[in-house]
């Protein structure tokens, strides 16, 4: 028997069995992966994958066709290959609970459990805190105009207009973050130089919220740990800055109090959005000390209550009604941060219509004719009113 050279193990006598059974798991493998592809699948591969499966594609009937046929079939036969949601659950659990390595791009792992939202591009981090990713001047600019044009608009109306910002939970919480992501390549933010702009235009009521908030987290959490918005307390502090300047623009306006719902501990729990990009709801979860399904699935309670006949199919439109406060009304333009405001804000005003859009709609404005217009952005979503401007 000849010497094995230098530097080389020996081989290791394996048993007779051993090559059929390698090449027998190797044959179940595909026929499982294969034989998956043809199960009827959910209407969503994954929960933190959010869309819905490539459909089997149709005979091509068309040189063209024929061409796209290959590409589209693979990405019907990926999305339902044997234990695919099996293994990509297994890939994330072991980047992001064994080696603290985010599985998904836009969702960043922090300290202490607590998860950050990277933005829909996966870049608003770099742009809007660590300024790696640039705002340019000229984007901040165009904000300020838009803003000013829809001031001016309804300010000849004799309506009150309101900007409030709220920030993003980095801008809050930046002590959980990792250390590397601390590390800040410019020491002003887009939003602090659009604050810095705007003060030279008082006629413009701007909220910013990032310090009432800053300075209330001393006591407890104000955002979610994994979620990418702030929980019913963070609302609560913003409510109470908010509303402080409604009431100055609208003399005569009481203020209504929020009730904070009950927490029962080892009984409510959260696993907030990011969680679920990751696909790790287990992993992650909090207690969720202010619960706000306690608050919206206990309408009964309030005086505001949602018309249903009053909201529209093309934009996302809420109408609540309530008879008891004072006559004025109100508009609002918000995202996904103003949900837990909804109920607290509808105490306030006979009439409250809440759209969700960044554009203020001019013939909406006028048939409502509100005392009030409130458009509400979070922190990344700044430039939305440039994109979507006032008609002219």
């Amino acid at each position: 028997m000849a010497a094995s050279p230098a530097g080389y193990l020996p081989d290791r006598p394996r048993p007779a069995w051993f090559g059929a059974a390698l090449a027998t798991l190797f044959l179940l493998t595909i026929v499982i992966g294969f034989a998956g592809s043809f199960r009827t699948p959910r209407a969503a591969t994954n929960v933190f994958e959010k869309r819905t499966t490539e459909p089997l594609p149709p005979m091509p009937d068309s040189r063209m066709a024929l061409r796209e046929y290959p590409a589209r079939f693979e990405r019907f036969f990926d999305d339902r290959f044997g234990l695919r949601a099996t293994l990509v659950n297994l890939d994330h659990w072991v980047k992001a609970i064994v080696f603290g390595v985010s599985p998904v791009s836009k969702v960043l792992i922090g300290k202490s459990g607590w998860l950050y939202f990277r933005g829909e591009d996966a870049k608003a981090f770099d742009r809007w805190y660590r300024g790696n990713e640039t705002v340019a001047d000229a984007t901040l600019i165009a904000l300020r105009d838009e803003l000013l044009r829809r001031q001016d608009f309804l300010a000849r109306r004799g309506i009150a207009f309101l900007v409030v910002v709220i920030p993003e939970k980095y801008s809050v919480y930046p002590e959980f973050l990792p250390d590397w992501a601390t590390t800040r390549i410019a020491q002003r933010t887009p939003l602090d130089r659009l604050g810095a702009e705007l003060a030279r235009y008082p006629q413009l009521q701007f909220i910013d919220l990032r310090q009432p908030l800053r300075a209330a987290k001393g006591g407890e959490r104000l955002y979610y740990q994994t979620d990418s918005h702030w929980n019913y307390l963070g609302a609560t502090i913003g409510y109470q800055v908010l509303m402080s300047r409604v009431a100055l623009a609208l003399p005569g306006l009481a203020v209504a109090s929020v009730t904070r719902p009950p927490y029962v501990p080892g009984v409510d729990y959260y696993s907030g959005d990011l969680a679920q990009m990751l696909g790790l709801e287990r992993q992650f979860r909090e207690t969720d000390i202010a619960p706000l399904a306690k608050i919206l699935g206990t309408p009964e309670s309030r005086c505001a209550k949602q018309d249903p006949a009053a909201s529209t199919p093309v934009v996302e439109a809420y109408v609540y009604r309530c008879p008891n406060p004072p006559r004025f009304t109100a508009l609002v333009y918000r995202d996904s941060m103003a949900i837990p405001l909804i109920p607290m804000l509808a105490e306030n005003f006979s009439r409250t219509t809440f759209v969700t859009s960044a554009q203020l709609d001019t013939a909406q404005v006028e048939r409502l004719a509100p005392d009030i217009v409130i458009e509400e952005l979070v922190e990344r979503a700044l430039p939305e009113p440039v994109a979507v401007p006032m008609p002219r």
